[in-house]
């Protein structure tokens, strides 16, 4: 780990104390036996309540789900295509051992068989780039062509600033980083425009890119999807990608969205804002505490298609 400070620690207090619970709650589980009345509701309530604890913390931030979406684009082309694209985000991989592993996202990428694989940003969480290496080692198994960015935590937004690190590491692992490039990638089933803008946080993503009309069908990868509020009229995309949000991290119902307002499909999934459609992950990794809560860790597939006019 590098630049940690007191509230690292104090997180990483909370993520070793929660090893408690396995006292905790056969102690608790006893106290519900041997009393009675009132007594017993409230020992039975606080078992209920550290075992979803336990379950946030040691079962869900390990359940890797891989979830299909279809994506009909709005506009029509010259002639019709489909592209099927894994996506995945906000690994957060370094302060908290509980993170997912790199190899098995790898290896749910390469089940499900994508055309490319788009990662928009967030792999590190205080992850010291002596450990790079062994940390993202599993990025080279990935079959498909793998296309990035880089995230607010990679920056140093906040913590360190790491990307100088991750600009040797990730491309030496086949990892391909776009930040404010344009590509034309194409093959028999499909010719898109793939655009990659960097941080918004940053200040520097260079959204001049997406000023002419593309021909093709433009997929926007970036890290925060609120870049789309930063479109400028005459801004040209068809799909925006994105990450950040981690689909809440700790989804409480209404709780989660009145505190953040990280809610609905603004938290996770499919949605449609000024003409653009906006697709954002919910994530892999975990930042504040060492736990997701009916948020597991996902990769999604889109599977993007489009018509041919008239």
């Amino acid at each position: 780990m590098t630049g940690i400070g007191p509230m690292e620690w104090i997180k990483l207090a909370i993520y070793y104390a929660s090893y408690l619970y396995f006292i905790a709650a056969p102690l608790a589980l006893w106290l519900v036996v041997r009393r009675r009345g009132f007594a017993r509701y409230a020992w039975a309530g606080f078992a209920t309540a550290i075992t979803l604890l336990a379950y946030a913390r040691f079962v869900e931030p390990r359940i890797l789900l891989t979830a299909e979406h279809e994506i009909a684009l709005d506009r029509c082309f010259e002639r019709a295509g489909a592209v099927r694209i894994a996506v995945f985000s906000d690994t957060h991989n370094g302060l908290f051992a509980n993170a997912m592993p790199i190899r098995r996202i790898a290896a749910a990428v390469n089940s499900a068989h994508p055309d490319m694989v788009l990662m928009s940003g967030d792999y590190i969480y205080f992850l010291h780039p002596d450990r790079f290496d062994e940390t993202f080692a599993a990025f080279a198994d990935i079959k498909a062509p793998v296309f990035a960015v880089l995230g607010n935590h990679d920056l140093g937004l906040p913590g360190p600033d790491l990307s100088a690190p991750l600009n040797q590491a990730l491309p030496a692992l086949g990892v391909r980083l776009i930040d404010n490039q344009p590509l034309t990638l194409s093959n028999s089933g499909f010719a898109i425009e793939l655009v990659g803008l960097s941080e918004q946080w940053a200040g520097r993503q260079k959204l001049s890119l997406l000023e002419a009309p593309s021909p093709r069908p433009r997929i926007v990868l970036t890290h925060n999807p609120a870049t789309l509020h930063d479109f400028r009229p005459g801004m040209h995309a068809d799909l925006l990608v994105g990450g950040h949000t981690h689909g809440g991290q700790i989804q409480l119902p209404v709780l989660t969205c009145l505190m953040t307002g990280v809610c609905g499909d603004i938290a996770y999934g499919l949605r449609e804002e000024h003409g653009v459609q906006i697709f954002t992950t919910s994530g892999a990794g975990m930042v504040g505490l060492p736990m997701r809560f009916r948020v597991p860790p996902r990769v999604d597939v889109l599977n993007i298609s489009w018509r041919r006019c008239g």
